[in-house]
């Protein structure tokens, strides 16, 4: 497909969109600048069905689906209405494994509430382009509630930057943990769908952070994306992001707002928050708000001993001034050339240095800052609430922790890794999400990523009051994970989706 289809594919498929006119009601799909029955004089106004809740109206079951499609096998197309029934768009139910020989009454899901999602539909191939969409659907009584977007002024703004508002991702499938994943502390592990990728999860919990922060989006104007399994090489994902998520103000099919993909194994996103804080300290930057975005599609060999701990996810988190709910208070970063894991350009894999990214890697960085961050605040650690550390397994945070003084309870909290596994560049965000979410104003949460090659963040954090009043509009992490709707898979299937060349 020619690069001008792409863009125009671009602009129509991210969002939903029709348009209405004003003088006679009428509503068209896709958007018209005017209307048919009042001509040039008319007031066409749009509607944005990316945050909305739809209803299946009809649909069938894709048996045998043409080549572009063969990686989903059978699949539900739809046809999905919203504004009761003026706005019908086409397609695809996700996240719903069929069988070739299922026996499916598709009247049954006829008047059910869907979402959109936003997803890979195609590629061309291994070397052209990724067609992402969210003429995607999930049903609402799945495994992804709906949530309503709705900005609210804020109300007072904070003499510290700090959290504004975050978004947790966890895909709805999982893999038990065998012999080796329950060795490190693992009991199952969540993988993406098949249209999945670290984009679309990026997208879901962008999505979130917003939803929960109740801010206007057009008030972010710098995107950080960190992971170490984009679906490009070269094109940053966080030009995707920020399109998708409209970040910024709108202009000519663009946005006025920048960004960049980082790169630093597991901690490419947590080393960009002290960025963004002083981003939001500074006069000349032309925004009110920052997202940062930690998001991996984790990759490993077969049978490599990566591949019994890696996960799949993302955590988005806002950093502004208004609202906060939890302020930086402290930052450090400590960096030394490790080479305990790495992967070459053109390899498919990681390698990593064995035994050798414990120690002199992950508990040399981590135990060093952690340290150094009680001795600069002047705090203990029965000081601190909970403790946050990266999680590679759920033995490594733990003996950390109790290295430098912690209780068991202070780490236990932010240990998902036992659930979702290694999520890489969302592993320490995720699991800050998870304290985030039972946290109360005045606890003080100490988090320290690691990053292979290697490096250690640690920041302090303390809650504010503020807290409490957005988590009507939250999914916590812990729903996500114990939610009754999650579904698991068998090895072949979970190699089948993780494979980062999995042919769309």
């Amino acid at each position: 497909m020619s690069e001008p289809i792409a863009r125009r594919k671009i602009i129509m498929d991210y969002r939903i969109k029709a348009s209405k006119c004003e003088m006679c009601g009428k509503v068209y799909f896709p958007p018209k600048s005017f209307c048919n029955l009042e001509g040039r004089v008319s007031k066409v106004v749009e509607s944005d069905y990316f945050y909305s809740k739809g209803i299946f109206y009809s649909g069938c079951v894709i048996r045998k689906p043409t080549n572009k499609f063969n990686y989903l096998k059978s699949f539900i197309s739809c046809i999905v209405s919203f504004d009761n029934g003026a706005v019908k768009v086409p397609g695809r139910i996700t996240d719903y494994r069929l069988n070739n020989d299922d026996e499916i009454d598709i009247t049954q899901y006829i008047g059910k509430g869907v979402i959109p999602r936003f997803r890979r539909i195609y590629d061309d191939g291994n070397f052209g382009l990724i067609y992402y969409s969210s003429f995607n659907f999930s049903f609402e009584d799945d495994y992804y509630p709906y949530q309503e977007y709705k900005v609210v002024k804020p109300s007072g703004k904070s003499d510290k930057p700090g959290i504004i508002g975050y978004g947790i991702y966890i895909p709805k499938f999982r893999i038990k943990g065998d012999e080796n994943s329950r060795e490190l502390g693992i009991l199952e592990r969540a993988l993406p769908f098949a249209d999945e990728d670290a984009t679309t999860f990026a997208v879901e919990a962008g999505k979130r952070a917003l939803i929960h922060s109740a801010i206007n989006s057009q008030y972010i104007k710098k995107c950080y994306v960190g992971s170490e399994s984009a679906p490009y090489v070269v094109k940053p994902s966080m030009a995707t992001i920020s399109q998708v998520l409209e970040l910024g103000e709108k202009f000519d099919d663009g946005f006025f707002s920048g960004g960049v993909d980082a790169q630093f194994a597991c901690k490419a996103a947590t080393d960009l928050i002290i960025d963004a804080a002083a981003l939001v300290n500074y006069p000349t930057f032309n925004g009110e708000y920052v997202m940062i975005i930690g998001s991996d599609n984790a990759q490993a060999a077969p049978n490599d001993p990566l591949d019994f701990s890696v996960g799949a996810g993302a955590a988005a988190f806002i950093i502004g001034k208004r609202d906060v709910i939890a302020t930086i208070d402290y930052y450090i970063s400590y960096t030394s050339d490790t080479p305990d894991f790495y992967r070459r350009d053109g390899c498919e894999y990681p390698k990593h240095g064995g035994r050798f990214t414990g120690e002199p890697a992950y508990f040399k960085h981590v135990c060093t800052v952690m340290k150094r961050a009680l001795k600069d605040t002047n705090l203990s650690p029965r000081d601190i609430n909970y403790v946050v550390l990266h999680s590679p397994n759920a033995k490594f945070p733990m003996a950390a922790a109790l290295q430098v003084g912690f209780e068991k309870d202070q780490i236990e909290p932010g240990l998902i890794v036992k659930k979702v596994g290694n999520l890489y560049s969302g592993s320490s965000l995720a699991a800050l999400g998870a304290v985030l979410d039972i946290s109360k104003p005045g606890d003080k949460i100490l988090m320290v990523s690691y990053g292979s090659g290697a490096g250690s963040d640690a920041y302090l954090f303390t809650v504010t009051k503020n807290i409490e009043s957005k988590r009507e509009r939250l999914i916590k992490v812990q729903d996500q994970i114990e939610n009754p709707h999650r579904e698991y898979v068998d090895y072949y299937t979970y190699r089948e989706w993780k494979t980062k060349n999995h042919p769309l």
